[in-house]
């Protein structure tokens, strides 16, 4: 297995787990190794010191191949750096993937690798969900999972919307947009039971969204919470005279978020029920 951390402007890690002799025998090939030699350690489970730097030469070339495929269609750019490589066996597996990848929600996405001279290898990529969603820029949830509402989030911080959802995502079905322009869009394209706002955002403020939304024919219905973490007697009058239904103060504890939701989506729904 492979780990990866990803920097730039997105924060996490991913993980690459694939299987050892391909691996090792692609990378002695990459660092022209005595292949027949290095094959044979492998077959017999013995891995010496050119195995190690094999492996870790085609996680490298696989950190650059991700880096290269994932940079062209993503919103913003990104930089893989690899930094550990471990050995998963029988003995080590439940601990390697508890602790180091199963200690939050994860999307696993494979792919068949075709490389010229060998069998098709099957890998495994493993991506914290969260950070999978930025990269697909869609919600990836379970077909059979229930939520109480939508909640559309919108925020200029990628760390705030990534804490909201990290607080919300196991009861609610999150949309989350970092550019307020794109909120009325979202609410014209998607069922919205709630939007959550940050008051201060580049361009287009809470406020005037706020305002927005409610001038809209369409998503002038769903109740709109606004936080701050100024929460200022001025900035509480602006947003409920501009249409918002609540205030919120940053930070807030997921209890306190919850509570302050569920009353709004509650009282939402029993006027306006999902189709």
């Amino acid at each position: 297995m492979a780990k990866f951390a990803i920097e730039e402007f997105y924060k996490g890690e991913m993980y690459l787990i694939f299987a050892v002799k391909e691996a090792i025998t692609i990378g002695s090939l990459l660092l022209a190794l005595e292949d027949a030699i290095i094959r044979e350690n492998v077959s017999k489970g013995v891995y010496d010191g050119d195995c190690t730097d094999a492996f870790k030469e085609f996680t490298n070339q696989v950190c650059g191949m991700f880096d290269s495929e994932l940079r062209s269609k993503l919103p913003k750019p990104i930089h893989l750096k690899l930094i550990s490589t471990v050995l998963i066996n029988k003995e080590n597996v439940n601990t390697i993937l508890s602790e180091e990848v199963l200690n939050e929600e994860h999307l696993v996405l494979t792919v068949t690798m075709r490389i010229l001279g060998f069998d098709d290898g099957l890998f495994m990529l493993s991506i914290p969900k969260l950070i999978g969603e930025e990269f697909f820029c869609e919600v990836i949830e379970e077909n059979d999972k229930q939520f109480k509402g939508t909640i559309l989030v919108v925020d200029d911080s990628n760390t705030d919307l990534r804490i909201v959802r990290k607080l919300l995502s196991s009861e609610y079905k999150i949309v989350v947009t970092d550019n307020p322009n794109n909120a009325l869009s979202i609410l014209q394209k998607n069922h919205v039971d709630l939007v959550l706002m940050d008051i201060y955002m580049p361009g287009v403020d809470g406020i005037t969204l706020c305002e927005r939304i409610k001038r809209n024919a369409i998503s002038n219905a769903v109740p709109i919470i606004i936080c701050s973490s100024s929460p200022t007697q001025e900035n509480v009058i602006k947003a409920i005279r501009a249409g918002a239904i609540d205030f919120l103060a940053k930070p807030f504890t997921r209890q306190r978020l919850i509570q302050k939701i569920d009353k709004h989506v509650k009282n939402n729904n029993v006027l306006l029920p999902c189709q």
